[in-house]
């Protein structure tokens, strides 16, 4: 399994609701910014690789940004 924690950058609250419907994408927080900051999980890196790809095409997201990414449990 492949985890990341990110930070988007969005232009509209709407935007949250969208990202929450993705599988495997979990809305920890806001930053005082108003960056949200998200919990990615998906089945390895190249399908961790499609989920961001697929949040960066969501109406009002401007961008996501992961901080920290591990594969800890793949061979």
């Amino acid at each position: 399994m492949a985890i990341a924690g990110a930070t988007a950058k969005i232009r509209s609250e709407e935007a949250i609701s969208e990202l929450e419907k993705i599988s495997g994408v979990s809305l920890k927080g806001k930053s005082p910014t108003g960056e949200l900051i998200l919990l990615i999980e998906a089945e390895n890196l190249d399908a961790l690789h499609k989920k961001c790809r697929q949040m960066e095409k969501t109406d009002g997201v401007l961008g996501i940004y992961p901080s920290y990414v591990t594969t800890a449990d793949e061979e």
